[in-house]
């Protein structure tokens, strides 16, 4: 998909959601709202040459340096295939082709369930036939991290 012979519209960013970034110390470290991925338009702003990062729900919970650590400066999606539903690997590829991502950092658990967030995000960059880099970042349910 040619991307650049697309027109997008950027200008719209209350119909897509809020671009927020708070760069003080003690914030957080959003860039938009909202974070789930059911909820997020594929064509929102902040997409536009983002480095994204996909968060399982629990993730953040379970690993204390989340914001400081993982997801600094990075557009925030969370989400759980398997409670989700269906449409899940079809949404972010719908993001992927309408948008040109710069990276995407997955955050997982270590557990069954997560095996399909990091699945999905694979099969939506295979099917958009983009190259992005995708790294993987499991989290351990008594909070150590292996990236």
């Amino acid at each position: 998909m040619d991307l650049k012979s697309k027109t997008m519209p950027w200008n719209y960013v209350e119909t897509f959601g809020k671009q927020i970034f708070n760069p003080n110390p003690g914030q957080a470290h959003l860039c938009q709202w909202p974070l789930k991925l059911k909820l997020i338009s594929s064509v929102s702003p902040y997409f536009h040459k983002a480095h994204l990062i996909l968060s399982a729900d629990c993730a953040a919970y379970s690993y204390e340096s989340f914001h400081s650590k993982l997801l600094n400066k990075r557009v925030l999606l969370i989400g759980c295939p398997e409670l989700d539903g269906a449409g899940f690997t079809d949404k972010l590829l719908e993001i992927f082709q309408s948008n040109e991502i710069l990276s995407i950092v997955v955050v997982r658990m270590d557990a069954p369930c997560c095996v399909k967030l990091a699945d999905a995000v694979v099969e939506a960059v295979r099917k958009s036939k983009n190259n992005i880099p995708i790294q993987i970042t499991t989290i351990f349910a008594e909070g150590e991290i292996v990236v």
